[in-house]
């Protein structure tokens, strides 16, 4: 029995160390990092931490401020001047149309719910392919225009522009007319599928609205585009 409850208090000791390696507890001020302090060991769980997790026995360092009380403090706080009830991320962040691009990114940041974006923000018909020098859509990307169709009916006071983009590989005014050529189709294709006339208008702009640099092919490829830019 002896042997047992010295081998019962050896472990029990064991835990104890453990336990103390994994969380010390500290007078106020004790511990801080990237504008979180701890404070107390009995201070539970409070706000998101520094690793954007949630944070045990610390809160936010008021001597670092939060100058636009979005709850991420000044030192990390990648956006500053978030408006005023916005949600962020743990970088203090938003993404009002959440499109997955950030407010500061975003070029287009009233993109509807459902639209696909590019990483600038604004409404991109993705998966749309045309053949060769034609504004033939292929027949396997009829998806990507009967969902564009969708998003435009529950959006039903919307209007938008069709844009027609390319990149610079051709002689300028065949790329225009291409792309005008372009825009005009998926109009008429949305037209088919139920949208009004009316919230439409094609425009082909070829060459003069580059995304990105048309040094690469994958760059090209982004350039290479049918947009919507909302109009109303």
């Amino acid at each position: 029995m002896r042997h047992v409850n010295i081998a019962l208090l050896a472990g029990a000791a064991l835990l104890l160390a453990s336990a103390s390696s994994v969380v010390e507890a500290a007078s106020p001020g004790g511990w801080s990092h990237s504008g979180y302090i701890q404070w107390h060991s009995n201070d539970g769980k409070t706000g998101i931490g520094a690793t954007g997790t949630q944070c045990y026995f610390c809160k936010l360092d008021s001597t670092d401020g939060d100058d636009d009380k979005d709850g991420v403090p000044n030192s990390r706080d990648k956006c500053p001047g978030t408006p005023k009830g916005a949600q962020v991320d743990a970088n203090g962040c938003s993404d009002l149309d959440q499109d997955g691009v950030i407010d500061p990114n975003d070029k287009c940041p009233d993109t509807p719910k459902g639209a696909t974006v590019n990483s600038q923000g604004c409404w991109v018909l993705k998966n749309l392919n045309f053949k060769t020098n034609s504004a033939v859509i292929e027949s396997k990307d009829e998806g990507t225009l009967h969902d564009t169709a969708s998003v435009l009916k529950n959006n039903p006071t919307m209007k938008v522009e069709i844009q027609g983009h390319t990149d610079n590989v051709g002689k300028g005014p065949y790329n225009k007319k291409l792309s005008q050529a372009r825009a005009n189709e998926v109009m008429m294709q949305l037209i088919a599928r139920g949208i009004a006339k009316s919230r439409l208008s094609a425009h082909g702009y070829g060459m003069e609205k580059p995304v990105t640099a048309n040094d690469t092919e994958a760059g090209r490829a982004e350039n290479r585009r049918v947009e919507l830019r909302i109009l109303k």
